[in-house]
């Protein structure tokens, strides 16, 4: 018996008695070392997600689905008036009450049911509520107290508004305290229930009245909410908008102008390949310091468009923007044109950004001049800062009028852009004794004041010219 007793307890205490079918002696061997905080483990399993079990939620949960509310409303109301319809008796200390009859409980219900639609229609269903509660007033049976016509009251005051809530307000008002008046002069109603009507019937008006008034004000802030994140989504896209159509115009001068520039020198470098291989490297070479200075300009150009973390590295290893000190450099890299650069005023003083519209208006003129103008024998460039406006002006002497205008491109358009830009004017057109000119007016292009230069006031010229693919 002993031993059936240590081998039940041994079974009983040992987890995986039931696989191993062992003698009483070997489970309660096993049983020390199979015992490991396996079970436990599994226990702290629910801590592991971090979260809470969600509590109920019944106001929400009924918030979000207002024709439940109302039924569940309609209803409890129903069954309490029902009920104390039919227990409440005149014999049990209520003598001056009158006994249900089998009518009764029908007006009953169809004071309290109404209030499923109080939402929906507010002004019908306080008709349809009032009048079956004033009928059990008057007969002095127990109904829902005036509880179901307050509820329709603040219906009122919280779904109806303007002029047709004073209207049904005022006359619903007039009639219940008349109802009451009437009671107190027929059945000697206390003045008491007077005010208490008056008062409890008003106030549930100014309270839905007030509850409505709060939902309009926090709909309003969420729109406004919501309008000013469309705005500010919408001004971004038109940041990035005027971003994308700034840098395409930066792309299309350097390009435009950098192709045009290694397209001439390497037909020039064909042509003398052989017979005078010299000026033959001499554009190689041109080709190549043109396609350098492109590239720099296109890096500084998309380097606003990078996300990396060597930004300020990047920045430094690019080149300064163009300006108009460095127009002298785009004579020069345009070697196939005889062009001279005439300057006046002191340039130093025009803002950076009207500088780089200047020198690109100037880059694409110059475009131009190689794609439309033909055969062009000379090129001025005058750029003159003159009583705070800088003026620049490509003239030459090619086709003018008579260059063809089938494919006329992006190049009048985005200097058009530049100068309008800063409030200015660009004119472009045949000039009188032929050719073409290009003028730019940028206003207010001085940042400190400075006088009027004189005729003879020239801080800077240069001209070149080469007879490189002429």
């Amino acid at each position: 018996m002993s031993a059936t007793a240590s081998a039940r307890s041994a079974s009983t205490a040992s987890p995986v008695s039931d696989a191993s079918p062992a003698t009483p002696a070997s489970s309660a061997s096993t049983a020390t070392p199979v015992s490991p905080p396996a079970v436990p483990a599994a226990t702290p399993a629910p801590s592991t997600s971090g979260r809470r079990p969600k509590r109920p939620r019944p106001v929400l949960w009924l918030r979000e689905r207002p024709r439940t509310a109302d039924a569940l409303l309609a209803i409890a109301v129903t069954v309490t008036s029902l009920v104390a319809h039919l227990t409440t008796r005149s014999d049990v200390g209520f003598s001056d009450l009158t006994e249900p009859t089998w009518w009764s409980p029908a007006v009953v219900a169809a004071s309290t049911l109404p209030l499923l639609w109080r939402r929906r229609w507010p002004v019908l269903t306080l008709v349809l509520v009032t009048v079956p509660e004033c009928v059990l007033q008057a007969n002095e049976m127990v109904g829902a107290g005036f509880l179901n016509v307050l509820i329709a009251a603040y219906s009122l005051g919280a779904y109806v508004a303007g002029r047709r809530l004073l209207v049904v307000g005022l006359v619903t008002f007039s009639c219940l305290v008349g109802f009451v008046g009437v009671g107190m002069a027929i059945d000697g109603v206390e003045l008491g229930a007077l005010v208490s009507t008056a008062v409890l019937y008003a106030g549930s008006i100014v309270l839905g009245d007030n509850m409505r008034r709060r939902r309009e004000r926090a709909a309003d802030l969420v729109e406004r909410a919501e309008r000013a994140e469309r705005e500010r989504e919408l001004l971004a896209h038109q940041q990035v908008q005027h971003e994308r159509t700034r840098i395409a115009r930066e792309m299309h001068d350097v390009v435009a102008h950098s192709l045009s520039v290694m397209i001439i020198q390497a037909g020039a470098a064909r042509r003398h390949v052989r017979a005078n291989p010299d000026t033959a490297i001499e554009a190689l070479e041109s080709i190549e310091a043109t396609g350098r200075e492109a590239m720099t300009e296109m890096r500084q150009i998309l380097g606003v468009l990078r996300d990396g973390g060597d930004g300020g590295e990047t920045v430094r290893g690019r080149a300064p923007q163009p300006s108009l000190a460095t127009l002298d450099e785009l004579v020069q890299q345009s070697p196939d044109l005889r062009v001279s650069l005439h300057t006046s005023g002191d340039l130093s003083a025009v803002p950076p950004a009207i500088e780089l519209s200047a020198y690109r208006v100037v880059q694409e003129a110059l475009t131009n001049v190689r794609r439309h103008a033909g055969r062009v024998d000379r090129v001025d460039v005058t750029v003159e800062l003159v009583a705070d406006a800088l003026h620049v002006t490509i003239d030459d002497d090619g086709r003018g009028a008579s260059a063809s205008s089938d494919d006329p491109g992006f190049g009048l358009v985005g200097m058009r852009e530049r100068v309008a830009m800063f409030g200015g004017r660009l004119d472009a057109g045949p000039r009188t004794g032929g050719g073409w000119r290009v003028r730019a007016t940028f206003p207010g292009a001085s940042e400190t004041p400075t006088a009027s230069p004189t005729a003879g006031s020239t801080t800077g010229s240069s001209e070149r010219s080469s007879e490189v693919g002429s």
